[in-house]
């Protein structure tokens, strides 16, 4: 059966040029796109006004771990350890059977002491209870001492994943690895609790949302390899399209095993791939000109000073930090250089494409060294963040092949964390153009539940460039709508090997995110989506 849209503005071809014309469809594909006179089909639909995208892909969520937060207490909007710590005992009261309290997207960057509840508070505010608070990022968290018992003795962790104090004992403060392996134990006994069923009904709500928001193709970027049958199940249905890529079984933040503990392919729509952490999140690996040290530190006592509060120059001070030829380096890279190498080739030989995940600058550098090292072929690996580059670390990713996955959502959540901290000023901040200019492949992405979810929020984030308070930062990096509908559309196809490449062109598979009116405007709102040519959500 033929289907032909009309009076529609197209994002049409690769390049994603916006203009008024046609769309034919024959069952799964575009047959033609035109601006003359339509040809005859079976079933005309007049779209006057509207626009018509290709499929959203979002390359880069974790929709398994956002599928749970309707089953905990959510801290965005607490604004101090005080109002957690009210939170947490109220949720104790409310639930006293449930063997975990969790809370997620807790932003203690913007509270005035700059850290979490400690292990004795949520003791005292839920006495035995097992409690986890998740930053926003999800890289760092607060436990509760009997939360802390679930990490068990065999495993080490380096000390500023696991924080204690001066006699040794857990702070409660949790980090990388040690946040991620606690995070793994609470959501395997939690769904111990409500069901296996039940979870993978939360997971299927995440994806139904994922529809109505235009995202034709949902990448989750982190399952351990358990979870592997289950993201199988859910992508044998008929939409969204899912893929996913392996990480450690420890937990999300875990260096992984090797190629030899990854389940066979394919893995959903796309091909294998494995998800390494270079860096952190909030402590990801930068550097910087070695004057900035005191600037820097000068912006933490100012901090300081505006919140009547220590906790910005303690956070400031926590941070480790060396300067090694004219640099200042802060926070560490995960894996040693020859490690990466290492890992990189054997998955590498084994057909898994690596998605690096490499927030700072120093990490970007470590990845992109290590793909030339081996020898990686372009287009083998895809490279997450990039969120602060300089100039010569951009053209070694272009230089490297990789895919440059960014998230200019960012802005909303870190935004005025990170201009703050005065970084901005000797880093470019989710350098699009930056990187469009070097050559490099650019894919857009949410990373959701770190960044939102909404695909149209992420797409004018790359045009605007606007922070929650209304500045404009670095303008320069600002995209254009067509290359940031490219990034998110054709440009991500591309990097995961899936259906969309093409973009809407004749040949290429019918996936559509259709708008009420142009996409960059504040007010327009995907109202249908379509998948193989057939309308799976419409706006009623």
């Amino acid at each position: 059966m033929q289907i032909l849209l009309t009076e529609a503005t197209l994002w049409a071809g690769v390049e994603c040029v916006p203009r008024a014309g046609w769309l034919l469809l024959d069952g799964d594909r575009v047959v033609a796109v035109g601006d003359g006179d339509p040809p005859p089909a079976d079933s005309v639909i007049a779209k006057p006004g509207a626009h018509v995208l290709p499929g959203l892909i979002d390359s880069h969520l974790h929709l398994t771990t956002s599928a749970w937060q309707s089953r905990g207490g959510d801290g965005r909007l607490w604004t101090d350890v005080h109002a957690a710590d009210a939170a947490v005992r109220a949720a104790a009261h409310a639930d006293p059977d449930a063997p975990w309290l969790l809370f997620w997207n807790a932003r203690p960057f913007a509270w005035p002491e700059r850290r979490l509840p400690t292990a004795a508070e949520l003791d005292a505010a839920a006495p035995g209870r097992r409690v986890l608070i998740s930053g926003l990022d999800l890289h760092r968290g607060a436990a509760s001492p009997a939360a802390l018992a679930a990490l068990g003795a065999p495993m080490v962790y380096r000390e500023d994943d696991l924080v204690r104090d001066r006699r040794g004992r857990p702070t409660g403060e949790l980090w990388e690895r040690a946040f991620g392996a606690v995070l793994a134990h609470a959501l395997e006994d939690t769904e111990a609790y409500v069901s296996a069923h039940a979870v993978e009904e939360l997971i299927r709500q995440e994806l139904r949302r994922c529809l109505a928001l235009g995202i034709t193709h949902a990448h989750e970027a982190y399952v351990p390899p358990g979870q592997h049958a289950r993201m199988a199940r859910l992508a044998a249905a008929e939409a969204p399209r899912l893929s996913w890529a392996i990480g450690a079984a420890e937990g999300l933040l875990s260096p992984v095993p090797g190629p030899r503990f990854a389940p066979g392919g394919p893995y959903g729509a796309s091909s294998r791939e494995v998800k390494l952490f270079l860096d952190g999140g909030d402590r990801c690996a930068l550097c910087v000109p070695a004057t900035a040290f005191g600037r820097l530190g000068l912006r933490a006592v100012g901090q300081a000073v505006a919140a009547r509060h220590p906790g910005p120059l303690r956070d400031a001070m926590s941070r480790r930090s060396r300067v090694h030829n004219g640099e200042l380096h802060l926070s560490d890279l995960r894996y040693d250089d020859r490690t990466l190498a290492d890992t990189l080739a054997a998955y590498l030989a084994k057909g898994i494409r690596p998605r690096l995940h490499a927030l700072g600058n120093r990490a970007v550098r470590q990845a992109t060294t290590a793909l030339a090292t081996i020898g990686a072929p372009r287009g083998a690996a895809v490279i997450d963040h990039l969120t602060l580059l300089d100039p010569a670390t951009t053209d070694q990713v272009a230089s490297s092949g990789a895919w440059a996955s960014y998230q200019p959502g960012f802005l909303a959540s870190f935004g005025l964390q990170i201009t703050a901290s005065g970084t901005d000023r000797y880093l470019s901040l989710l350098a699009g153009r930056q990187l469009l200019d070097a050559g490099a492949p650019l894919v857009l992405s949410s990373d959701h539940p770190a960044g939102p979810l909404d695909p149209l929020p992420n797409l004018r984030a790359a045009v605007a460039r606007t922070l929650p308070d209304g500045t404009v930062v670095q303008a320069e990096q600002a995209l254009t709508p067509s290359q940031a509908v490219r990034a998110m559309t054709t440009t991500a196809a591309a990097s995961l090997g899936a259906p969309g490449a093409g973009g809407l062109a004749a040949g290429e598979v019918a996936d559509l995110a259709i708008c009420d009116g142009d996409p960059f405007a504040p007010a327009s709102r995907v109202v249908s989506t379509w998948i193989g040519g057939r309308e799976v959500w419409r706006c009623e």
